[in-house]
């Protein structure tokens, strides 16, 4: 069974590995060089502004999962993380990991985009390879990838990572091509302002019907 991940778990997992791989001096990586790794306005989608408390908990989760150690050695004044993708996509192949940290961090791109995106963190020969890697996850007795619609005007179809736990579902059509960041953004209090927003319009669009009214009723 897949690890379910949350949207601020696998943007610090995915975090984790990149600069595992682009700022090798630097890792493992203390807890604000994660933080601000996480919300840098570069090679992230969507762009997030985590907290403290939101990282923490999304550390703590990675711990209690298994994908990321905390450590101490003795004389530092902080600890530092690292990873363990390993063990979440069970293969340590540096291509299949190069992917899936751009998925992570990305979202769903085409073979192209993921070719481009990956070229500090592994190299491929072509965009068909990474095509026949992503065929190979989609296809696996235990799928870490499906394949999405193609949008109007793409060449390419795009992927997906399946670590929010939507399953092969994804394929069915456009509604399912949305980012699965969607789902982890909405809440309830996200909902009642938007609910609060609708109903201003609606009275302002009343006042000016009213006002428009006015004069129509006088002549």
């Amino acid at each position: 069974m897949l690890t379910d991940l949350t949207l601020d778990e696998a943007r610090a997992l995915g975090s984790l590995v990149e600069k595992s791989l682009t700022t090798r001096e630097q890792y493992p990586l203390t807890f604000n060089y994660l933080l601000a790794a996480c919300n840098q306005k570069s090679s992230r989608d969507p762009i997030m502004t985590l907290d403290q408390d939101s990282l923490g908990r999304a550390v703590q989760g990675l711990i209690e999962k298994g994908l990321v150690e905390r450590q101490q050695a003795p004389g530092e004044r902080v600890p530092k993380f690292r990873h363990d993708i390993g063990k979440l996509l069970g293969s340590d192949d540096a291509k299949v990991i190069g992917i899936m940290t751009v998925l992570l961090l990305r979202g769903p791109q085409t073979p192209g985009e993921i070719k481009n995106r990956t070229d500090r963190l592994c190299s491929f020969e072509s965009t068909a390879e990474v095509e026949g890697i992503m065929q190979g996850l989609c296809a696996a007795a235990e799928p870490m990838a499906a394949r999405l619609p193609r949008q109007p005007g793409q060449k390419e179809s795009r992927y997906r990572h399946l670590f929010f736990g939507a399953g092969p579902a994804a394929e069915a059509g456009p509604q399912a091509a949305a980012p699965a960041v969607q789902p982890a953004q909405a809440g309830p209090d996200r909902t009642a302002a938007l609910e609060a927003r609708v109903a201003a319009l609606e009275a302002a669009v009343k006042v000016l019907e009213e006002k428009i009214a006015g004069p129509a009723k006088a002549e």
